[in-house]
């Protein structure tokens, strides 16, 4: 079994390699998003953005949820034998899960065109169907690599190897003047190269052939299957939940809306980019916590896991609400600025995703998947409502305050069922009280700023600045604790630092 100090430690080494990845896959991807946003017109690039919105939903259908069950099962059994079994199980899911989506997807394009008032969305659509395959064969790969705990080769295949080749082929598209062509490739071929690499280090761990040579284990299919159908529902509901806004503006306004609203999506995902650092290893070690009845430990985990998220997200979501005009500007162009206050709602609506923490993974470390089930589902009903009273008389600010409120539901009820069930919550006094004086200072900034259009330079000094008072917000309001000290000794020991004079100021706060 880990002890709690150990899997702290673990989960530091896990988090800072998968932290520094996800933010530099991150950039690429945003890098990825900017070139290709100021290639195209915004109706342009609303074409391309809705077909890939569309077959990136059904993407994750086609998935069956086996790639999270893939991650639990290995997790819970040591065994490659067992390992190899899984493996193969989730790559047949995956598999006639995609063909079975891809035959749907072209019967329906047509159908789907009409609906969404765009009439390149059908021949758009095929071009995408390659896509679905890739996807469900590198997601349940990247399960398996959770499963074995590779950090390093979980960010070189999702994050690093797929964002640069596909930043490369993009680029060759868009010199030869072929940009929006380029734009389909791009989407296309990261999924192709993430299931490459992927399969790549998983052969050092398993021997690919060794598992592709069999059909798979009914037993093991049959358990697989299991705790995954809850799962497969619940991403059915996820996916609307994520992608619902976007196809109603489709739906209510035109492809011009479609390109602003889904410019700035990419730059939601500054509230969630700590938590997929942190999700990693999160997952095999709450696991392993319940599956030994250490309810105590897996409560204390859960709690500084969620301090820890908070902490490192509330900076960038100040600076990217705050600021979202010149962020927008700064990005995308003058062209796209009228999408600065659906991102401003987006971002700090979504905050609440780092204050609930991991949550979405303790569902599955509990073994109650169908927590996730019956949250989402209730939040895509109110979402789906929302969307259609909000986007006629709002536009897309409206579809974001939609989504924000439907993410909101979907959080406090699973946190809610997950306290039910375990006793556990994400919630400390320690998350709350650095934000404080931490906010205050960046509307300070707001007030000093006015009327200056602030430029990238600018943007990324307020952000270090903002995270430097929120550092020392933590050590005044007494946030920090022997938990804390554990994460900053394994960071002396990555990267031989000497932080005694920070260890000894911690030490004199609690």
């Amino acid at each position: 079994m880990t002890s709690f100090d150990d899997a702290l430690s673990g989960l530091a080494k896990s988090a800072a390699i998968v932290f520094l990845g996800t933010g530099l896959g991150r950039l690429l991807s945003l890098l990825g998003q900017v070139l290709i946003v100021r290639s195209l017109t915004p109706t342009s690039f609303g074409h391309v953005a809705l077909a890939y919105t569309v077959v990136s939903m059904a993407g994750g259908l086609a998935l069956l949820g086996v790639h999270e069950g893939v991650t639990r099962l290995m997790s819970a059994e040591q065994s490659p034998r067992y390992r190899r079994h899984v493996l193969r199980s989730g790559y047949v899911f995956a598999l006639v899960g995609s063909v079975a989506v891809a035959v749907l997807l072209y019967l329906a394009r047509f159908r789907l065109g009409g609906y969404l008032n765009d009439e390149r969305l059908p021949a758009l659509l095929i071009r995408f169907l390659p896509y679905l395959v890739a996807y469900a064969i590198a997601r349940v790969s990247f399960g398996a690599l959770r499963a074995h705990k590779r950090s390093l080769a979980a960010v070189v295949s999702r994050d690093f190897g797929p964002r640069i080749g596909a930043l490369l082929l993009f680029g060759a598209f868009a010199y030869t003047g072929e940009a929006f062509f380029g734009a389909i490739v791009y989407w296309v071929v990261t999924p192709v190269l993430m299931a490459c690499f992927a399969g790549y280090y998983l052969h050092r761990e398993l021997t690919m052939p060794s598992v592709l040579s069999h059909l798979p284990d009914r037993e093991t299919t049959r358990e697989l299957w299991s705790f995954s159908w809850p799962l497969a529902i619940g991403a059915s509901f996820f996916l609307i939940l994520s992608n619902v806004d976007v196809l109603m503006i489709g739906y209510f306004m035109q492809p011009r809306s479609v390109g602003l609203y889904r410019a700035i999506q990419p730059l939601r995902q500054v509230t969630t980019f700590v938590l997929v650092a942190f999700t990693f290893l999160f997952l095999p070690l709450a696991t392993e916590y319940y599956d030994d009845g250490n309810l105590d430990a897996l409560d204390r985990f859960y709690t500084v896991t969620t301090k820890w998220v908070v902490a490192a997200t509330f900076p960038s979501v100040l600076v990217f609400t705050l600021f979202a005009p010149d962020v927008v500007r700064v990005f995308f162009g003058g062209e796209y600025t009228p999408a600065a206050p659906a991102l401003a709602v987006l971002t700090a609506g979504l905050f609440v995703r780092a204050i609930v923490g991991l949550n979405g993974d303790m569902t599955k470390a509990i073994d109650r998947p169908k927590i996730e089930l019956y949250s989402v589902a209730v939040a895509v009903v109110i979402n789906v409502v929302l969307n259609a009273l909000l986007i006629p008389p709002y536009g897309i600010v409206g579809a974001a305050a939609a989504t924000v409120v439907g993410y909101v539901v979907y959080n406090v009820l699973e946190v809610g069922a997950i306290y039910w069930a375990v006793g556990s919550h994400p919630f400390s006094l320690d998350s709350v009280k650095p934000l404080v004086p931490t906010l205050l200072f960046a509307l300070g900034i707001v007030r000093l700023s006015e009327g200056v259009g602030l430029s990238l330079p600018v943007l990324v000094g307020i952000g270090v600045l903002v995270s430097m008072v929120h550092l020392v917000s933590m050590v005044l309001t007494r946030s920090l604790g022997r938990e804390d000290l554990l994460l900053f000794e394994q960071f002396e020991d990555r990267t031989g630092l000497d932080l005694e004079w920070f260890k000894s100021l911690l030490r004199s706060y609690y």
